[in-house]
């Protein structure tokens, strides 16, 4: 009984992801820039890579007209769009600055 209560307890501890409850869906628009801008890789390791790179991301702004946020990830800016539960990546780009550090 009391191994199974510490397992449990362990498990509600761990950080959950804002981005748990949605879909991440990558446009070929964002596959083909992300192949032009960072990495050449086959189409679905890029879908995978941009799909975790979003889910590590923070969000950095939001736009004015279009309902679009901007998230970053290691100095690689996502222009993103949020549909329902779906989080559609509509293109990547490369930051110039290293927002890593600013707050």
């Amino acid at each position: 009984m009391n191994k199974k209560f510490r397992a449990q307890k362990a498990r509600s501890r761990r950080k959950a992801s804002p981005l748990a409850g949605n879909y991440i869906i990558p446009t070929e628009h964002a596959i083909s820039r992300y192949q032009q801008r960072i990495r050449k890789m086959c189409p679905q390791k890029i879908q995978h890579a941009i799909i975790e790179d979003v889910k590590r991301s923070r969000l950095i702004a939001f736009t004015k007209y279009g309902g679009r946020e901007i998230r970053e990830n290691r100095g690689i800016v996502f222009v993103c769009e949020l549909h329902g539960d779906y989080l559609y990546v509509i293109t990547v780009l490369l930051s110039e600055v290293d927002l890593r550090f600013v707050m």
